[in-house]
């Protein structure tokens, strides 16, 4: 099986694994159907079989309380009339009765010495006789039993004899003549008080019911499997319509040869109603010229923004990549914003980036915020940066200690202070968004998500659900509000834990949003992956994270005081 799933291609081994499943879960639902159906047939037995024995004893209980009494009243306390003063035999004439209008149904009295010898217990009720003298307190027992080709579901209590049965079943001598000369001095004597007169037990038939529901079960299955295999096959025709032909397209362009200057095949741009695949048919025309150009040693042309040659790219934020540039005029170097291609189709990114740049043109400059210089259309033109992204900085050199720690909070504090003092709040303050320098320099390079309190904040208005990383972001945050200053304090703990520990209160996770918050009020604190971090240092990690904002710091003044006292 495995070496035939190597050969076969996806779409193949797509469909043999959706009908092992498909099977599966038939079979499962079957099984458990059947389970079901079946404990309430045994549950129905069990009650017929229970009312039915309650009612025998009844009649026993009737004749030995009040047709025998009455019978010794009428005549001699010699006399015994079978048909009116033997439980046995008034019960078992009774239930032939019963069993005659509920065919199947079938009452045995029975007895390893009984008075009738039609009454004698077979091989079953003799091991079940042994059964219950072996233990006294065992006054019950039920289950199926199989008799020829039929199963019964048997309920089965026991008898002992007491004091006024001795009448009948001690010595012979004792006995009704008329008792005598009906079934003889032998069986069913010389019994004393509490021996185990026999069992009174209730069969009703299963067999029929039972194969009904074994039939019914099997329909389950072969109904599941047909209906799921139905299913699979309308899944398959709009799969085939709507992405194999799309993909096969796809792997069409990617193997066409192209020209040095000329787009690849069928990248040319669609119409409005493009999807993810159209988009990814272009992305991967783009990429065929470009793989072309390689083989053939040469390469693109530089990308020109203005007087501005772009250059490597630096980083990816939140809705732009950052790349390097020059100014081809005076030959200065220069960052520049692009935001992503896709960012503009979507009017709330649109309007996310349109507020990013505000911020950056006219907030006062900062020694740890990016700067711009110019703009160009939808680009940004920046003052130039170095370095790598701080959170792979943070990955290498973490743990850090208070001496390597202190300058960069003092940087992050400070920058944090600023932009709260002018109304903006981060919301996003990943340390991806964050350039590292080698002289160990700060530089907030993205502020994708950023709300400015001087224009309308368009992520609150749209009411969209939480945007950003679920392991920086604050529980409010997470429960769909869009937050305040105290937020970014949150993340600002978050990072003082990862950079004091080297790792992350909180891993990447698909659970649902529930289980996220609860993730959220349980994590480790980070003395407990390393006995280095002082308690001072801890309280001021754990405060800044607390899951309420009225708890945490609500400065981030504060926040640096408290860790230049840790």
């Amino acid at each position: 099986m495995k070496n035939y799933l190597e050969k076969v291609n996806l779409r193949a081994k797509f469909f043999v694994w959706s009908m092992i499943i498909i099977l599966a879960f038939g079979l499962v639902a079957s099984i458990l159907y059947y389970s079901h159906l079946k404990k309430i047939l045994m549950a129905e037995a069990f009650n017929k079989s229970e009312m039915v024995l309650q009612e025998v004893e009844a009649i026993r209980d009737y004749v030995k309380e009040i047709l025998r009494p009455r019978m010794y009243e009428l005549h001699s306390k010699e006399a015994f009339i079978l048909e009116a003063m033997s439980t046995t035999y008034v019960s078992l004439n009774i239930m032939k009765s019963f069993e005659g209008r509920m065919p199947g149904y079938l009452y045995r009295r029975v007895s390893q010495n009984p008075h009738n010898s039609e009454n004698r217990a077979d091989e079953f009720e003799e091991e079940m006789s042994d059964w219950f003298e072996a233990d006294r307190n065992r006054t019950f027992w039920q289950g199926v039993v199989k008799k020829g080709s039929e199963s019964f579901f048997v309920s089965m209590i026991p008898d002992y004899h007491e004091k006024g049965c001795l009448h009948c079943h001690g010595s012979p001598k004792d006995a009704p003549p008329s008792l005598i000369a009906k079934y003889g001095p032998v069986g069913g004597f010389r019994f004393v008080e509490g021996d185990l007169a026999g069992l009174n037990s209730v069969s009703i038939p299963v067999s029929r019911p039972l194969a009904l529901v074994t039939k019914v079960s099997v329909g389950i299955f072969i109904g599941t499997v047909f209906m799921m295999a139905l299913l699979l096959f309308v899944l398959n025709l709009l799969f085939g319509n709507l992405v194999i032909s799309r993909l096969t397209n796809i792997m069409g362009i990617l193997t066409k040869e192209t020209d040095d200057t000329g787009p690849a095949a069928g990248t040319d741009h669609l119409p409005g109603s493009q999807d993810e695949l159209d988009h990814l048919k272009e992305s991967f025309g783009d990429l065929t010229r470009y793989v072309s150009l390689a083989r053939k040693g040469s390469g693109p042309e530089p990308n020109f923004i203005g007087p501005y040659a772009v250059e490597a790219p630096l980083i990816a934020g939140t809705l732009s990549w950052l790349y390097k540039a020059r100014n081809t005029v005076n030959r200065e170097k220069v960052s520049i914003k692009i935001p992503f291609e896709d960012t503009m189709l979507n009017p709330l990114y649109a309007a996310c980036w349109q507020t990013e740049m505000k911020v950056l043109e006219k907030t006062d400059r900062h020694a740890n915020l990016i700067a711009v210089i110019a703009r160009e259309g939808d680009t940004l033109i920046a003052e130039a940066v170095d370095g790598q992204d701080m959170g792979t900085i943070i990955d290498r050199q973490a743990p850090y200690r208070g001496k390597e720690l202190l300058p960069l909070f003092h940087q992050l504090c400070d920058l944090l202070a600023h932009l709260h003092n002018m109304g903006i709040v981060h919301h996003d303050l990943r340390p991806q968004n964050f350039m590292f320098s080698g002289d160990g320099l700060i530089k907030l390079v993205d502020l994708g998500f950023a709300s400015w309190r001087e224009i309308p904040d368009a992520i609150f208005e749209s009411g969209i659900s939480p945007q950003g990383d679920f392991r920086y972001m604050a529980p409010e945050q997470m429960a769909g509000k869009r937050g305040d200053s105290r937020s970014d304090i949150y993340t600002l703990g978050v990072l003082l834990y990862q950079m004091c520990t080297g790792r992350l209160p909180f891993e990447k996770t698909r659970s649902a949003l529930k289980t996220r918050l609860r993730i959220k009020e349980n994590f480790k604190p980070p003395g407990a992956y390393s006995e280095e971090i002082s308690k001072e240092m801890e309280a001021v990690i754990l405060k800044a994270m607390a899951g309420d904002p009225e708890k945490r710091y609500q400065w981030a003044e504060d926040l640096m005081a408290d860790l230049e006292q840790s």
